[in-house]
C-alpha cells in the first residue's frame, strides 16, 4: 500500500494565522501612512524636520522588518497546534529562531519609538530640568533594553545551538531571558506613562480652545493603549515555555505587534496638527509641530526714553531667546526689533 501523505499546514483545520497576518498588515499600513504624513508635514508644511523624525523613519524600518518576521513565523506554523503540523519538531525549532529575531526587533523598535517621542517633547519644552527628567526615564530603559538584547543573542553560544540540535553549545536557563524581559518591560511601562502625560501638561500652555485641547489629548492618549499591550504581553510571556509552542505564542505575537505599531502611530499624531489647522490658527498650532512662535517685545519705547533722559531717534529692544536645536547647531537665536521714535 502506498504511504499516506502528511498534510501540509495549509491543508489542516482552521488556524489563527490569517487573522495574525490581517491585523499585522492593517496596523503596518496605518503606521506607514501616518509616518509618511509626518515626513510631509515636517519637510514641506512646517519645514522643521529634526532628529525625532529621522529616528521615527528608522523605527518604521524596524517595524517593517518585524512584521516580515511575523509573516515568516505564520508560514512556519504559528496559529496551529504543534501536533497538527507535519513536522512538529522542525516547526518548533524554526519558531525558536524567528522568535529570537522578533524579540530583538520588537524591543529595539519600541525603545527608538520612545526616544523619538522624548526628542519631540524637548522641541516643545527644552528647559534644563525637563531635559534631565526625560533622560532619567530614557537612560534606564536604554540600559535594560541593551541587556535584554544581549541576553537573547547570547542565550546560547553559538546562538544557532538554540534551534540546531546537531550543534552543541552552551545555553543559559530558559527563565533568564524571561526575567530580564519582565524588568525591561517595567521600565518601558514607566517611560510610556511619563511620555504620555508630559504632552498634556505642555499642551495646556498653547492658545487654543479647551475643546480642541481635549481632542488632541485624547488622540495622544493612544500611547496608553501601547502601554496596556505591553502589560498584556507580560501576562502571556510564560506561554513561551509551553509545550504547544506554535499555538500558545499567538497572543504574545499579537500584543507585541499591537504595542509596537500603536506606539509609532501615537508618536506621530501630534506632528500632524498643522494639517488640520486654519490659517488664523497657525500660531496656535505651531508648537505642536515642534516650532516655537515669536512674541512681541514687552518694553515700551516711550518709557525707555524718559528713564534714560537721552534724545535719540532709534531704540533696539531685545526679545526672548528661543531654543532651536532642531533647526541649527546653535543653542538659541535672539530676535531684535528696532523702533523709530520722534520726540516732540
Amino acid at each position: 500500500m502506498a504511504p499516506t501523505e502528511q498534510p501540509v499546514a495549509s491543508q489542516i483545520n482552521a488556524t489563527s494565522g490569517p487573522a495574525i497576518i490581517a491585523v499585522t498588515s492593517i496596523l503596518l499600513a496605518i503606521a506607514v501612512i501616518i509616518v509618511g504624513l509626518r515626513c510631509y508635514v515636517r519637510s514641506l508644511v512646517s519645514k522643521n524636520i529634526g532628529w525625532d523624525d529621522g529616528i521615527m523613519l528608522f523605527t518604521l524600518c524596524i517595524l517593517v522588518a518585524g512584521d516580515a518576521v511575523i509573516f515568516e513565523m505564520v508560514s512556519v506554523g504559528v496559529g496551529y497546534h504543534l501536533f497538527e503540523l507535519p513536522d512538529p519538531e522542525a516547526a518548533a525549532l524554526q519558531l525558536l529562531k524567528w522568535n529570537s529575531v522578533y524579540q530583538v526587533l520588537n524591543v529595539v523598535g519600541a525603545f527608538f519609538t520612545k526616544l523619538s517621542i522624548g526628542l519631540f517633547l524637548l522641541r516643545l519644552k527644552n528647559s534644563r530640568r525637563f531635559r534631565l527628567v526625560i533622560w532619567l526615564f530614557l537612560t534606564p530603559l536604554a540600559i535594560t533594553t541593551l541587556v535584554l538584547v544581549l541576553t537573547v543573542l547570547l542565550q546560547c553560544i553559538p546562538l544557532e545551538a538554540l534551534w540546531t540540535p546537531s550543534i552543541h553549545g552552551r545555553c543559559i536557563a530558559q527563565d533568564v531571558p524571561l526575567t530580564v524581559s519582565y524588568v525591561q518591560s517595567a521600565f518601558a511601562i514607566l517611560t510610556d506613562l511619563f511620555l504620555t502625560g508630559s504632552p498634556i501638561v505642555i499642551l495646556w500652555d498653547i492658545r487654543i480652545s479647551t475643546r480642541k485641547k481635549v481632542g488632541i489629548c485624547g488622540l495622544m492618549s493612544l500611547g496608553l493603549m501601547a502601554t496596556i499591550a505591553n502589560a498584556l504581553r507580560n501576562a502571556y510571556i510564560p506561554n513561551l515555555t509551553e509545550a504547544d509552542f506554535t499555538f500558545t505564542i499567538v497572543p504574545i505575537v499579537l500584543v507585541a505587534d499591537l504595542e509596537f505599531s500603536l506606539g509609532v502611530i501615537a508618536a506621530c499624531i501630534p506632528t500632524l496638527m498643522p494639517l488640520f489647522k486654519r490659517r488664523n490658527e497657525r500660531k496656535a498650532y505651531s508648537k505642536m509641530s515642534g516650532k516655537q512662535s515669536s512674541s512681541a517685545a514687552s518694553a515700551t519705547l516711550r518709557q525707555q526714553s524718559y528713564n534714560t533722559g537721552k534724545d535719540f531717534s532709534t531704540v533696539t529692544t531685545e526679545c526672548h531667546a528661543y531654543p532651536l536645536r532642531d533647526l541649527n547647531d546653535k543653542d538659541h537665536i535672539t530676535l531684535e526689533q528696532s523702533f523709530t521714535v520722534e520726540r516732540t
